[in-house]
């Protein structure tokens, strides 16, 4: 099988800033992994609450953005570094007008819900983004709390216009069961738009989307890999039309697989 080039949208490398990389050598490192893995294009997402969008934090994260994107034109040339952030849906007054928190210029922004949880009223929150002019594009759907007894919400959230982006450890248990369940049940009900990685350059949270690619690919969902992890992030960062993905429902047995793949074991 042919591996494209891979796009993460949704990672925690600017060093010193969130629970990601610690500092700058800990990305550079996962920024290297990265290339020998084909994931050439990265958007970086620090976490930015709403109610901070302005001021010294995102002062702070710019320069440690600036730091991180020098060091990574030395160290891995053909990777494609952006900015972007998981912009948490914390205050109902947010300001969203800076056109630079988006995910490139396609008029897309990341956002997550509070503290993993669903909202009383989380259709309101996404419609305060789409009301400022945004597509939103929700981070980890499968992963807030509940969400398998209320499943219905992610077909309401996207009938407003919301995308839906996978973690990709959630594929295989990273996330716990309910995640899991959730993670493969969207797959199979054409639910998902695309998987990020939510890396965090840490032991335990270092998923990529060659990781979930393969685990597609391997399990009999080629196409589907290659549009959730390649073509439809890419059209998310363009602005352009994103391409629906077909059910799929993997194939037992990659997990061991998987395992061998990326830790020799």
């Amino acid at each position: 099988m042919s591996v494209p080039a891979l796009v993460d949208l949704h990672c925690h490398f600017v060093p010193g800033v969130d629970d990601g990389a610690r500092d700058i050598d800990e990305a550079i490192a996962q920024l290297t992994e990265y290339d020998r893995q084909n994931i050439k294009t990265v958007v970086t997402t620090p976490h930015l609450a709403a109610s901070a969008s302005r001021g010294q934090w995102r002062d702070d994260i710019d320069a440690a953005f600036a730091e991180l994107s020098a060091a990574a034109a030395r160290v891995c040339p053909d990777i494609k570094l952006g900015l972007s952030f998981e912009f948490r849906l914390d205050d109902p007054d947010a300001d969203l007008s800076d056109r630079r928190i988006g995910l490139g210029d396609g008029g897309r922004l990341l956002v997550e819900f509070p503290m993993l949880a669903l909202p009383a009223y989380p259709d309101r929150m996404l419609e305060i983004v789409l009301a400022s002019d945004w597509i939103p594009v929700l981070a980890h759907p499968e992963r807030y709390s509940g969400v398998e007894r209320a499943y219905g919400w992610i077909a309401r959230w996207r009938e407003m216009g919301a995308l839906m982006c996978l973690n990709a450890g959630s594929l295989w248990g990273e996330h716990g069961g309910e995640a899991q369940r959730v993670a493969r049940r969207m797959l199979a009900d054409s639910s998902v738009d695309m998987i990020a990685s939510d890396n965090h350059a840490r032991p335990h949270r270092a998923a990529t989307v060659r990781q979930a690619w393969d685990y597609l690919a391997d399990s009999g969902c080629e196409e589907q890999a290659t549009l959730l992890t390649a073509v439809n992030p890419t059209a998310v960062l363009a602005g352009d039309r994103l391409v629906a993905v077909p059910p799929c429902e993997p194939r037992s047995g990659w997990v061991d697989r998987l395992r061998r793949a990326f830790t020799g074991g």
